[in-house]
C-alpha cells in the first residue's frame, strides 16, 4: 500500500498561532483524496504580530509545534510535506502600520521552519477575500458539496446539492462568503471558482477592524474619548469590575486612533456598569448601518446582497457563543435573553458561575456576545426569518473549520478545476482475473476437443 501524504499549514491569526497537521491518501483518483486532520498544535504565547519589536521571538514560538510534527509525520516523507504559514488580519494591520517590522517577522518565521526538513512553500499575508474563499471551501469540501467519492468508486460533483455560506469572526477581521441568488454586482466583492468542473460565483468580504479584539478595542476608546476624564463607565462591563490601563495601552493598533490631547503614560480606570441596553446602544455606534447609493449593503457602505441558503459560522462567533452553552440551535428569543442576563449581571455573580473561566473571559462575554449579534442580525442583515439557517460550529467530521484547510486544498491543486476524463479501461486487477478466466476457458475447450475426438476414434473402431 501507498503510505499516505502529509501537510502543514499553520495559521498566524491576530491573537494566536496554530499548526493544523493533515493527511490524505494519495492512491485516489487524480490524487484527490479524503483530507483528515490529524491534529491541531497551538503555539505558546500571541499572535506573530505582537513580535514587531522581537521578530526573533516569533520564529522561536513556532519550534514547539514544529517538533510535534516532525512526531507524527514519518522520517522517510517529511522532505514531500508541503508546508504552508498564512498570516491574517493581524499582520495586515502590522504591516499597514509599520512594513519593515512585517517584514522582519517573516523573515524569522521563513527562518525557524526552514531548519526542519519539510517542503516549505512560503510564509505570507492572505488578503481578506482569500480569507473568507478558503473558509468558504474548507466548509463545503467537509460536507461534500463540492466533490464526493460515490458508490461506483470514483469522484463525482454532487447532484442537487446547496452550497453553504461562511461566517468566519477572527480577532482582527470578519468575513461573510456566500453564494448569492443574484449577480453580485461590485467586482471588488465577487469571487469565482471553478471546481471539478463546476462554476461558483461567490460574494466575499472581509472587514478589517470588525474582528473580536479589536472591535472591542474600538468599543473602548469611544467610551473613553466620551467621557472628560480618566475615568471611563463600560456598560458591558459587569457591575463591580474595574481595572486600570494606560492609554498607549488602548490606543496601540491602527484601528483606533488616540486623541491628540491623551498622554501616553496616564492611566485610565474602566469601571463596569452592567447595563444590557446602553451596552446594546454603544456597540451598535460602532457601525454605519445606512447604504446610501450602494444598495443593498451590510455596513459601512459596502455592497452585499441579501444572505441565502445555510451558513456555518466559526472562528468567534462559535466561541463567543459556546461559552453561554448558545450553539445548539437555540432560538433567537432565547439567545437576545440568555445575553440579556449575561450583560446584567455582577461581577461576583459572573465568578460564582463560571468557576473555570478566566478573568477577560467572563469581563468580555457580555461585549463579545453583543457584539457578535449586533454583527450578525444588523451588520450582515439576518433576521428572525433567516436566523435557524445559522449553525455555530468548530469542527466538522474531526477537522477544524477555517480557511487553512482550503488553502492547502487549492494550492495542492487537491479539488481540481475538471474532473479527470472517464477511464474506459479496466483497472490491473481485472485484467489480472480476465487473463486467468481465458486461459481456463481456452484450457476446458482444448479438453472438450481431445475428449471428443477420442470419442469419434473409438466408435469408428468399434464399427470396423
Amino acid at each position: 500500500p501507498v503510505p499516505p501524504q502529509y501537510g502543514l499549514v499553520f495559521d498566524a491569526g491576530s491573537t494566536h498561532t496554530s499548526l493544523y497537521i493533515y493527511r490524505w491518501p494519495v492512491d485516489k483518483e487524480n490524487g484527490t483524496g479524503i483530507v483528515s486532520q490529524v491534529e491541531a498544535c497551538s503555539v505558546s504565547g500571541p499572535g506573530i504580530s505582537s513580535y514587531a519589536d522581537n521578530p526573533a521571538g516569533a520564529g522561536a514560538s513556532l519550534k514547539p509545534c514544529l517538533d510535534r510534527a516532525m512526531k507524527i509525520v514519518p522520517a522517510e516523507q517529511q522532505r514531500e510535506t508541503p508546508t504552508y504559514l498564512g498570516a491574517t488580519a493581524g499582520m495586515r494591520l502590522l504591516r499597514m502600520e509599520n512594513s519593515t517590522k512585517a517584514e522582519q517577522v517573516f523573515a524569522e518565521v521563513s527562518k525557524a521552519i526552514g531548519e526542519y526538513p519539510v517542503d516549505f512553500r512560503g510564509a505570507r499575508i492572505l488578503t481578506g477575500s482569500e480569507e473568507g474563499s478558503f473558509g468558504w471551501i474548507t466548509v463545503n469540501y467537509l460536507l461534500e458539496t463540492l466533490v464526493k467519492f460515490s458508490f461506483a468508486e470514483r469522484w463525482e460533483h454532487p447532484q442537487d446539492t446547496e452550497v453553504l455560506g461562511a461566517l468566519d469572526l477572527g480577532g482582527a477581521s470578519t468575513q461573510i462568503t456566500f453564494q448569492p441568488g443574484v449577480p453580485v454586482e461590485d467586482r471588488n466583492t465577487s469571487v469565482f471558482f471553478r471546481l471539478y468542473g463546476t462554476n461558483y460565483s461567490l460574494y466575499s468580504h472581509s472587514y478589517l477592524c470588525y474582528g473580536q479584539s479589536q472591535a472591542l478595542k474600538m468599543l473602548l476608546a469611544a467610551l473613553h474619548q466620551a467621557s472628560s476624564s480618566a475615568q471611563i463607565s463600560h456598560p458591558c462591563y459587569p457591575r463591580g469590575y474595574q481595572e486600570n490601563i494606560t492609554v498607549a495601552e488602548l490606543y496601540d493598533s491602527p484601528c483606533v486612533l488616540a486623541p491628540s490631547s491623551a498622554s501616553p503614560a496616564l492611566v485610565l480606570t474602566v469601571t463596569g456598569t452592567g447595563d444590557p441596553a446602553a451596552c446594546g446602544t454603544a456597540v451598535q455606534r460602532l457601525f454605519n448601518f445606512s447604504c446610501g447609493a450602494q444598495w443593498p449593503c451590510g455596513f459601512n457602505g459596502v455592497y452585499q446582497p441579501p444572505v441565502r441558503g445555510q451558513f456555518f459560522a466559526f472562528s468567534g462567533f462559535y466561541h463567543t457563543l459556546h461559552f453561554l452553552n448558545l450553539t445548539g440551535g437555540q432560538s433567537l428569543s432565547s439567545v437576545n435573553a440568555t445575553i440579556a442576563q449575561m450583560c446584567s449581571s455582577s461581577w461576583e455573580q459572573l465568578q460564582l458561575l463560571f468557576l473555570t473561566a478566566s478573568r477577560t473571559q467572563l469581563r468580555d462575554a457580555c461585549t463579545a456576545s453583543s457584539y457578535s449579534l449586533t454583527l450578525l442580525l444588523q451588520g450582515y442583515k439576518f433576521s428572525h426569518t433567516t436566523w435557524p439557517s445559522i449553525h455555530f460550529v468548530q469542527q466538522v467530521a474531526n477537522t477544524d473549520v477555517g480557511w487553512t484547510l482550503g488553502y492547502m486544498l487549492n494550492l495542492t491543486n487537491m479539488i481540481p478545476s475538471e474532473p479527470p476524463a472517464a477511464v474506459t479501461g479496466l483497472p490491473s486487477c481485472s485484467w489480472i482475473a480476465a487473463t486467468v478466466l481465458l486461459a481456463i476457458m481456452l484450457i476446458l475447450t482444448f479438453c472438450l476437443l481431445a475428449a471428443t475426438c477420442c470419442q469419434r476414434n473409438s466408435s469408428g473402431y468399434e464399427h470396423l
